[in-house]
């Protein structure tokens, strides 16, 4: 990664260093600006979308898999990169369970959305459960 690169071509470089090209980048971005959240900022890129804490994890790695309306109670993050506080701020508009996302090839993380939030609203808490410095997704 090089100093200097916004976070929305960290999240492109690492979509494509880490095996997401399965799905073209373009394809993945164009879902989630119909049907989820794309945030893009000097601070931080994500691209997230509403799901269901409790769909088994093929469900939240599959790009189609939206959930609508009260279903949703979840978030799950496709892409980002640099501070993820943007992603916690809508999680507390959006009443949240869960935030799930994968690293490169591991398995589903899911993290209880009260753990992220620490306790209280302006406090992300999100250095408690990804160490400094955080790995961009």
């Amino acid at each position: 990664m090089m100093a200097g690169m916004s976070p929305y071509l960290r999240a492109h470089e690492a979509y494509h260093r880490d095996g997401g090209p399965w799905i073209p980048w373009v394809d993945a971005l164009d879902f989630h600006l119909q049907h989820g959240v794309v945030i893009s900022t000097p601070e931080c890129f994500i691209m997230a979308r509403r799901v269901v804490a409790a769909w088994p994890d093929h469900h939240h790695l599959t790009l189609r898999a939206v959930a609508d309306g009260d279903a949703a109670d979840a978030w799950h993050v496709w892409s980002a990169a640099g501070s993820l506080d943007a992603l916690l701020e809508i999680a507390w508009r959006h009443p949240s369970r869960q935030i799930t996302f994968q690293r490169r090839d591991e398995r589903l993380h899911r993290v209880a959305a009260e753990r992220l939030r620490g306790g209280s609203r302006g406090t992300s808490g999100w250095g408690e459960v990804v160490p400094e410095p955080r790995p961009h997704f």
